[in-house]
């Protein structure tokens, strides 16, 4: 697991597509939103994910295989919040989510010292909220609609400062 690399802005919007194809009700964004994002605001997505000290993007990468894996920690309006976590299907089961999610963990202790973490995240992504508890997560008792999809739901979760 590593950061994205600025060059890797194409790769890094194929995953990014997938991922919301695959798994539309794990984001609060759609493919057909997304799918319409200039090539520009890409390649600002990975240089900024690749160096900024309140935004990273990383990258699970299987080598000839392109990314597999993504998330990203980022401080908005001063919380810091968890994003855009995934794996590939294909890829799940082997341990590269907790792997993503710990070394943006590492990153984030390192750059927010005693800061705490949110997430929000649909609760039918029911291996998504477990990565999320065992790694120290707890819910928040708030909910909220998930916005794109009417019915859907997603929930509050934070990971208290050490």
């Amino acid at each position: 697991m590593r950061r994205i690399r600025p060059e890797e802005w194409a790769a890094h919007r194929e995953l990014r597509l997938r991922a919301l194809s695959s798994d539309p009700l794990a984001f609060g964004s759609t493919l057909g939103r997304e799918q319409d994002f200039a090539d520009d605001l890409w390649r600002e997505r990975a240089t900024h994910g690749a160096s900024s000290p309140d935004h990273a993007v990383f990258v699970a990468d299987a080598g000839e295989l392109g990314l597999v894996g993504m998330s990203v920690i980022a401080s908005v309006k001063g919380d810091w919040h968890v994003f855009g976590m995934w794996v590939e299907p294909s890829y799940r089961q082997r341990g590269l989510g907790g792997k993503l999610l710990d070394a943006g963990l590492d990153w984030f202790r390192s750059v927010a010292v005693h800061q705490p973490l949110l997430l929000d995240v649909n609760p039918r992504q029911a291996g998504a909220v477990r990565l999320y508890e065992s790694r120290g997560f707890r819910r928040t008792g708030v909910s909220a609609p998930l916005g794109h999809t009417e019915g859907e739901t997603v929930i509050a979760m934070v990971l208290d400062p050490r």
